[in-house]
Formats: structure tokens, C-alpha cells, sequence
């Protein structure tokens, strides 16, 4: 990892757009962040947004700002994130997650740094520097073309892999103290060590949430066990599975049993069907041991869309 930071800490130093690759929860806006503390942009603002958690209706606005009443809503002008980056650095965490519809917009002002407020005329600029964050393959994906090569190669002129956890074995016990001694500032309790035990059983797992599952596991423990000065494999035991849930009448019952449903009433079937995505997203989240990144993955949707689908289903 050090000769990982060496290599951002050179390539900070030249104006280029950069593309940090990694799985989920590896740490790749932290990645960004030190980027830009390292780049001649550090004196200006870090503006950081996530992909694919902007409606595609709405992403034009938000990049680059509205005039007073472009549209409905729009009582008064507002600067996009583009305007408010220049000068200092524009962050598109989950740059995958774009529609062909974003992904042009996007390439237009990388190629002529020029942009329009909606419901404006008026050609503005910006000066920024770019630094992008997938956990997709866009290269293959450009490759296949499910993603614009064009923006593809405008986005990668410098290349970044981050590690997922289980890579970094010999620095786990580093990454743990560091994860330790954030929470022991967060939330004002004394910041325990851990056993060369449990240290060695936390490393033997295969932490599909990387940085992000880790931090969780330890956070649960400190606040368990306020104050203590070790912790011991005790500590971090796995839960028991939560019980399986009942499933509805309608997804049990025999077909010889449901009863007759009326002609055009497509109620019962509305239903089970939701009854049905209930229990295969809980059975999701059980596999990814909680992780709604991990079961997105699983799932093929992002994690927005799944956390859409676990409110409209009342799981927490």
C-alpha cells in the first residue's frame, strides 16, 4: 500500500483526470481525497459525488446548475458541482453507474470544459481536475460497448487499482489500529487493542465489504464492550443467522388451496409476488452476512436500487 500512495502522490502532482478501480468499500474516496490533498488543487475544494444516486432527469441540473425558473421548482439560480469544483477537484464516485445520456454530457465538458446552466445561453467554464472511482470492469465494458470508450479514455489517462482487503494481509493489523483509533475518536471511548487471536481470525476472513465491512465488525465491538482494553476472538463471533421469516399464506399455501381469484383481478398475484422479492432480497442480504453492497452485487443492481426496494419493503 505504500508503494501504492507513492505512485498517487506522483501522479497527484500532474493536471490529469485520474481513474481509481476497486471494489466496494476498498477505500477509493479516501483514495481520491488524498489525490487531491497532494495535487497543486489542494487549496480549493473537493467536490464529491455519487453516480448513481442522481435521478438521470435531474443529473443535468446538478452538473451544471439552473437558471431561476428553467423548470418547476426552480425558484431561484443555482450553481451546478462543476461550477463549484473550479479550480479544485470534481470526484464521480461510481462513474459506471452513468446512463449513455450522462456519460455524453459528461464527455462534453471534459473535451471543451465549457458548459450551460439549464434555461441559460450563456457558455460558461471551469477549471477542474477530474478524478473518477469504479468497482466495474470499464475497460471491458468499453471494450463491449455498454460504455462510451471515447469517455472511457478520457477518464483513465492515469490508472489506479486498489487492493480489496483480503489482499492485504501484511497490513491488516495496521489497517485495524487505524479503523480502532477513528472510533475511539468518533465516539469518545479509549481505543482497545486487539489479541494476535482475533487479530489472526479477522485476517482468515474474506471480507467482501473490504475497509467498509471491517470498520462495521470493529465498530460493533468497541461499542459492545465500552472501555475494554483488548479485545479477544470473543469479540467479533459471528451472529447466529436470524430465524427465517413466515412467509405469507399466498407463497405457502398449496395451489389446490389458494383461493379462486376473479376474472381481471390481478391482486393476489401483485402479492405474492411481492412477497416473493421480500424473502429473495432477505435471503440476499443473509448471504452477503448484511452487507447491501455485497448483495446488490449479487442481485445485479446497484445499491441504490436495492435500498429503494428494502424501504418499499419496510427491511431494515
Amino acid at each position: 500500500m505504500r508503494a501504492l500512495l507513492r505512485d498517487a502522490a506522483r501522479i497527484a502532482r500532474f493536471d490529469v483526470p485520474v481513474l481509481i478501480e476497486g471494489e466496494t468499500g476498498a477505500g477509493k474516496e479516501l483514495l481520491a481525497r488524498f489525490l487531491h490533498r497532494e495535487s497543486p488543487r489542494r487549496p480549493r475544494a473537493l467536490v464529491a459525488v455519487n453516480c448513481g444516486a442522481i435521478p438521470d432527469d435531474l443529473l443535468e441540473a446538478e452538473f451544471f446548475g439552473h437558471a431561476r425558473g428553467a423548470f418547476t421548482g426552480a425558484a431561484e439560480a443555482r450553481a451546478g458541482l462543476v461550477e463549484a469544483a473550479d479550480g479544485g477537484t470534481l470526484f464521480l464516485d461510481e462513474v459506471g453507474e452513468l446512463s449513455p445520456r450522462a456519460q455524453a454530457l459528461l464527455l462534453r465538458v471534459l473535451q471543451e470544459r465549457e458548459y450551460r446552466r439549464v434555461g441559460e445561453t450563456r457558455l460558461r467554464r471551469s477549471d477542474f481536475r477530474l478524478v473518477s472511482a469504479t468497482h466495474r470492469a470499464l475497460a471491458d465494458r468499453a471494450a463491449a460497448g455498454s460504455f462510451r470508450a471515447d469517455l472511457f479514455y478520457r477518464l483513465a489517462v492515469a490508472r489506479v487499482r486498489l487492493p480489496p482487503l483480503r489482499e492485504r494481509s501484511d497490513e491488516f493489523g495496521e489497517i485495524t489500529a487505524g479503523l480502532l483509533a477513528r472510533l475511539s475518536r468518533r465516539y469518545r471511548l479509549p481505543a482497545p487493542e486487539v489479541s494476535p487471536e482475533a487479530l489472526s481470525a479477522l485476517a482468515a476472513r474474506p471480507w467482501p465489504g473490504n475497509i467498509r465491512e471491517l470498520e462495521s465488525v470493529l465498530a460493533a465491538a468497541v461499542l459492545s464492550r465500552p472501555g475494554v482494553s483488548r479485545l479477544e476472538p470473543d469479540a467479533f463471533a459471528a451472529p447466529p443467522p436470524p430465524a427465517p421469516e413466515t412467509a405469507p399464506p399466498e407463497v405457502l399455501a398449496p395451489v389446490e388451496e389458494a383461493p379462486p381469484a376473479q376474472a381481471g383481478d390481478g391482486r393476489d398475484l401483485a402479492e405474492a409476488l411481492a412477497a416473493f422479492e421480500r424473502l429473495f432480497l432477505l435471503a440476499a442480504l443473509r448471504r452477503a452476512s448484511g452487507s447491501r453492497a455485497a448483495a446488490a452485487r449479487s442481485l445485479g443492481i446497484t445499491r441504490q436500487g436495492l435500498w429503494r426496494k428494502l424501504r418499499r419493503h419496510g427491511i431494515r
